[in-house]
């Protein structure tokens, strides 16, 4: 019985370059597990957040201190347009004079926070701001020179995005006299912001004054003041060891080690967009909306999302390297490794990913990065050693995971050189590919089945 020979097509499908095309595919595909991978890792993040927001709710957000400065209501005239023609109105309006001088010394003790496996970095700060206002004038803002300004309803007012969580205790003189703290800012609805005010602050007459306020104020993640005087000073010291520096200006001087660090500002007038007296009804850029503030965030130096994120980004280049070793091993080898085997190789490739998240969350990433990867080079290279049937092509892949994940974590930890070690890895890659299968048969026709000629008379 004559066994067929395989047809041209056949062969084309059973070649290599059909198989490195097929195996492409794989690869390809394996990359909806490895976005799903990543939804879980955005999933996670949103609960985090969402921890980081129940702290807040109960202990205290993020706080920026919008500044102190006076405000003073005022009536004046204004011409309104009606059917009837022009009509002169008394509108009442809001004026705010800012401090000749401000300064902010700020001591802040951490602490983290639990809710459930997730962390929240909270401070309790204790808060000195002191300063001087010149005689508030009508003259410094143009257009209120004939106003009617109510000296007697001007109040000091401090804007605090989160005011709950001032503690007990808060005291505030000025010029050496204990005044009484009130709640809110006592601005208008259109401005009003969150915070605390001192009324009563002129009799009749204004004056020029001294004052200093003393608070503790308890929050989370983050601490910012936003400058408003003539020279803003602001120094700040906390035992958190990992600060990020934010905000409009950076420190002029700051000193950062294991105890914790030390910074310091010093904003003149120059470097703020807004005057020394303005109508607070024509620009509101001012106080909490000021968009200037300068601080500090408390950064939490290991944040597994943002590096399981990062290392899911590497998953082409991960998977596609694993891929094409194993197919180089198995075309020198001559032992044929079937693309559901290749599909069973890349579910655990990706898998890891999901161990990596899953074990950061309780044991810390670096220790979850190199338990996830242990486990998946023993999975992936026991499995090549029995695909290969040679304990020391398993060996072989063991030794390229090995090298893959420790250059996935060096990756991980370059912030500005990851793109360049990553195009260099993917093109020493590339090259050896090229190189060990220089001479490889893509098409497969050398080791066809030569098909015999017929003889003259017909005979086979």
């Amino acid at each position: 019985m004559s066994t067929q020979p395989p047809s041209a097509l056949q062969g084309a499908l059973r070649s290599p370059g059909a198989k490195f095309f097929v195996i492409g595919l794989i690869g390809f595909f394996l990359l909806i597990p490895a976005s799903m991978v990543w939804m879980l890792v955005t999933e996670r993040q949103d609960r985090a957040a969402g921890a980081q927001a129940e702290v807040a709710q109960s202990w205290g957000g993020a706080q920026t201190l919008g500044g102190v400065f006076i405000s003073v209501p005022y009536e004046t005239q204004q011409e309104m347009h009606s059917a009837n023609g022009v009509v002169i109105q008394q509108v009442r309006k809001t004026a705010i004079f800012l401090p000749e001088e401000i300064i902010y010394n700020v001591g802040s003790r951490s602490e983290e926070r639990k809710r459930g496996i997730f962390t929240v970095p909270v401070y309790d700060a204790t808060v000195v701001v002191s300063g001087r206002f010149k005689r508030p004038a009508p003259g410094d803002i143009g257009n209120l020179v004939d106003a009617d300004m109510s000296w007697s309803e001007a109040v000091l007012v401090m804007p605090v995005s989160d005011p709950r969580a001032i503690r007990a205790g808060a005291k505030v003189e000025i010029d050496g006299r204990s005044r009484i703290i009130e709640p809110g800012t006592a601005l208008p609805n259109h401005i009003a912001q969150k915070g605390i005010h001192i009324g009563k602050l002129f009799d009749s007459t204004p004056s020029g004054f001294s004052f200093r306020l003393e608070f503790g104020l308890k929050g989370s993640s983050a601490f910012a003041i936003v400058p408003g005087a003539r020279t803003t000073r602001v120094e700040l010291a906390s035992d958190w060891a990992h600060p990020s520096f934010s905000g409009a200006s950076l420190p002029d001087n700051s000193q950062i080690s294991e105890d914790g660090f030390v910074a310091d500002w010093t904003v003149p007038h120059l470097a703020l967009s807004m005057p020394l007296a303005f109508d607070a009804d024509r620009d509101t850029r001012f106080g909490l909306n000021s968009g200037q503030g300068l601080g500090v965030r408390f950064y939490q130096p290991v944040d597994q999302y943002a590096l399981v994120d990062r290392a899911i980004k590497y998953a082409v280049l991960f998977i596609g390297s694993v891929f094409i070793t194993v197919f180089v091993l198995e075309s020198r080898s001559g032992r044929a490794v079937h693309s559901a085997q290749y599909a069973l190789m890349g579910l655990a490739l990706v898998l890891f990913y999901v161990l990596l998240l899953a074990l950061a969350e309780h044991i810390g990433f670096m220790l979850a990065y190199g338990v996830a990867g242990l486990a998946t080079t023993a999975l992936v290279s026991t499995y090549c050693a029995r695909l290969l049937a040679s304990r020391w092509l398993g060996a072989l892949v063991a030794g390229l995971l090995a090298t893959v994940f420790g250059l996935l974590y060096l990756f991980l930890q370059m912030q500005d050189f990851a793109l360049l070690a990553g195009a260099i890895f993917a093109f020493v890659v590339l090259a050896a590919v090229m190189f060990s299968t220089a001479s490889l048969d893509w098409s497969g026709r050398g080791t066809a089945t030569p098909v015999a000629a017929p003889s003259p008379d017909g005979a086979a």
